[in-house]
């Protein structure tokens, strides 16, 4: 099975990603990112350089330069840029009509509402307009100048994407996925190219139906047996109190469920769940023993 879960940039840690709008042209980076220092940009194209860890006042100076692999394209000049932690950063170069490079905060985390989230990365004139139409029913779900290049977050379906009226391709937005779709012209046509920054859902939310089955019934067995318990097998001054003691272990046990949650101790939810599994197994032999004692 894929594993779609976003790498979100925790503290400690950045992230960058590149991103060219200049069809037609081939760019070298050189950078200070250590064993990825180096990388070549072909065309539409995207790097992404996974962690990055900061230094102890939570910041990266990035250093890097740029140099033009194809003969006629416009040279770009490196620079440096602040990174922060617990921040992705993405870079977008777009030198035909406007300021050659242009960075923003970017958003890696899943929708939700189980929707899609995309992105325009346009280097077109400022007066194209970019317009995402729903394939089923024609409605314009987005219309955008081309420089907007802010996160939208749409349902999931079937889209067509036109250019200056012109028809530019069609894409296909599944649940949890982050887009970024870069537009650029080659030789009088409009061209692109689509980017998962995030990996849509690899299962159906189906899936989760027998998962909530079951732990409705341990619940239902669990906590209406403990509350009949409680109150049949105490004294009547004590019933009311009795009561409110095993709701108070339930609350204890909520308690649990949120330091571990919000500490996070695990990277995976999944190891999680284990922890939480094995916790109630634990309990499930002391209730064995104190039952056989009684």
């Amino acid at each position: 099975m894929i594993h779609t879960y976003p790498l979100i940039p925790s503290s400690g840690n950045t992230q960058l990603r590149v991103f060219s709008g200049i069809p037609d042209c081939d760019y070298r980076f050189s950078t200070n990112l250590g064993a990825r220092e180096s990388f070549t940009l072909r065309g539409l194209d995207f790097y992404y350089s996974g962690s990055v860890a900061t230094s102890t006042d939570g910041t990266f100076q990035l250093t890097y330069t740029v140099e033009s692999l194809t003969e006629g394209c416009v040279i770009l000049e490196g620079g440096t840029q602040q990174l922060y932690e617990a921040t992705a950063h993405s870079l977008f170069l777009r030198p035909s009509h406007a300021i050659t490079k242009y960075w923003y905060e970017d958003e890696v985390q899943k929708s939700n509402r189980s929707w899609a989230f995309v992105r325009n990365l346009a280097n077109l004139l400022a007066t194209t307009r970019v317009v995402w139409r729903e394939d089923s029913g024609d409605t314009v779900a987005l219309d955008l100048p081309a420089r907007n290049h802010d996160l939208y977050e749409l349902s999931t379906g079937d889209y067509n994407v036109q250019v200056a009226d012109h028809n530019l391709t069609s894409i296909e937005l599944r649940a949890g996925g982050v887009y970024a779709l870069l537009i650029g012209q080659s030789h009088g046509t409009f061209v692109s190219r689509l980017i998962e920054v995030t990996s849509p859902n690899s299962m159906h939310m189906l899936w989760l139906v027998p998962q909530y089955v079951v732990m409705t019934l341990g619940e239902v067995m669990f906590s209406v047996t403990g509350l009949e318990f409680s109150y049949s097998q105490s004294p009547p001054s004590m019933k009311s109190v009795l009561q409110a003691c095993w709701l108070l272990t339930v609350a204890f046990g909520n308690v649990i469920v949120v330091v571990v949650a919000e500490l996070k101790f695990f990277d995976s939810q999944a190891s999680e769940f284990f922890l939480f599994a094995g916790l109630m197994f634990v309990d499930m032999l002391v209730f064995m023993f104190v039952g056989l004692l009684l």
